[in-house]
């Protein structure tokens, strides 16, 4: 239902008509819960947890590690409380101001009352005294991560703290609300991550560039109100167990839970299934059979065109898929520089796929994506501009950018 949005509210996304005008919007806890429970099911049904514990060479997260940055993903629009951002939604409020670069000028500007204001409500010194991070520079590299979710750097508009946008307004009360929002990932979503022992997160930059990158898709995904997140009916209850039903039910669409395709193939995945009526070449066995790594490995092929190095690629894939415990991989990529090419290989994978998954109902094989610039194309359905009355991501005008001009 419509709700008139108030000063005293706040918001994280907005719906919005031709002229600007506000026709409903998402309250901030609600989306912040929604993004979290994400990065939580990221970290836990897909080998993307498996992925940052190899970087730092853990052979897993534990429940504590998923928790702790679960809560800073609850926190990755911290930013939103400030004034300046607030003020987007209204005409003529001043100042106005992003989301992302108040963050960043939080963590290299000069201190002062309010900044240290900030750090507590936000439980900074908590984090570190409980072992979250091996020193000071990790947690700062953390939260950087966490704040600049949007895939470029972002340079504060000035390196001073501007502790207007923080201060206790006529209407609202940022600190109040960035309070509140603490107090749900900590005593309500995810305590465990403050109440529980773990190893701290060591200081390597590898980890800090993968938790961004995991939490980017968990925003995208986490912003999709079209398909999976619909803005809130009640503003005033947990967020969280509806964010995690969407959650499930968008990780299942999108297909990212890689065991779902695991459990549907035949017992075994040959070559009669990759080329049926064909014997492999010599090259496309020796593939197949390659020794398999736990840790990983790399194998370059080099051979004439139309020898069936594409198929050999496939029956190796496979290979790897069908291992569950550990699982080493969820999906496979394939990079070729023209279009006519991405074209012709899509439609091989999708021919491929439906001989692998040939006993399996259509709707639940795993999809075949082609991705180029400007055509996006899964399976048979094609994604569309919005001139085409389509598009083939979550809604752009939930990124707001943090070059809002300065009046």
């Amino acid at each position: 239902m419509d709700r008139l949005l108030k000063q005293s509210d706040f918001w994280a996304k907005l719906d919005q008509d031709e002229d600007g005008n506000v026709l409903d919007w998402h309250p901030l806890a609600a989306h912040s819960a929604e993004v979290a429970a994400v990065t939580e099911a990221l970290l836990k049904r897909t080998i993307l947890g498996d992925r940052l514990a190899a970087l730092i060479g853990w052979e897993e997260l534990s429940p504590v590690h998923v928790a702790r940055l679960s809560a800073l993903a609850a926190l990755h629009d911290a930013g939103k409380v400030n004034h300046g951002f607030q003020n987007l939604a209204f005409d003529g409020a001043q100042p106005r101001n992003g989301h992302v670069a108040p963050m960043v000028a939080f963590l290299k500007g000069s201190h002062s009352p309010c900044q240290e204001k900030v750090a507590k409500t936000l439980a900074i010194e908590e984090m570190f005294d409980g072992g979250w991070f091996a020193d000071p520079d990790t947690l700062i590299g953390f939260l950087g991560a966490a704040w600049g979710h949007h895939g470029e750097p972002v340079k504060p508009r000035s390196q001073k703290f501007e502790d207007d946008l923080w201060k206790e307004g006529a209407s609202r009360s940022p600190l109040r609300e960035l309070e509140k929002l603490m107090h749900l990932a900590k005593q309500q979503w995810f305590s465990d991550a403050f109440e529980k022992d773990a190893r701290p997160f060591p200081c390597e930059a590898p980890i800090q560039h993968a938790f961004n990158g995991v939490l980017t898709l968990a925003d995208w995904i986490g912003s999709d109100d079209e398909h999976f997140f619909e803005f809130a009916d009640d503003v005033e209850e947990d967020p969280m167990p509806e964010a995690k039903k969407q959650t499930c039910e968008a990780i299942d669409e999108l297909f990212l839970d890689a065991s779902q395709a695991r459990a549907l193939l035949p017992a075994e995945v040959g070559f009669e299934h990759v080329l049926p009526k064909h014997e492999p070449h010599c090259i496309q066995e020796t593939v197949r059979d390659l020794p398999v790594h736990e840790s990983g490995s790399l194998t370059v092929l080099e051979s004439d065109t139309g020898s069936g190095k594409t198929e050999a690629a496939v029956a190796r894939f496979f290979r790897l898929f069908q291992r569950e415990d550990p699982a080493l991989v969820d999906g496979m990529y394939f990079a070729v520089p023209t279009r006519s090419a991405a074209q012709q290989l899509h439609g091989r994978m999708k021919k491929i796929r439906d001989q692998v998954f040939e006993d399996v109902p259509k709707d639940d094989r795993p999809p075949v994506v082609q991705a180029v610039p400007g055509y996006i194309k899964a399976d048979d359905a094609e994604g569309r501009t919005e001139d085409d009355e389509g598009t083939p991501l979550p809604r752009f005008e939930v990124l707001w950018p943090d070059d809002v001009p300065e009046t």
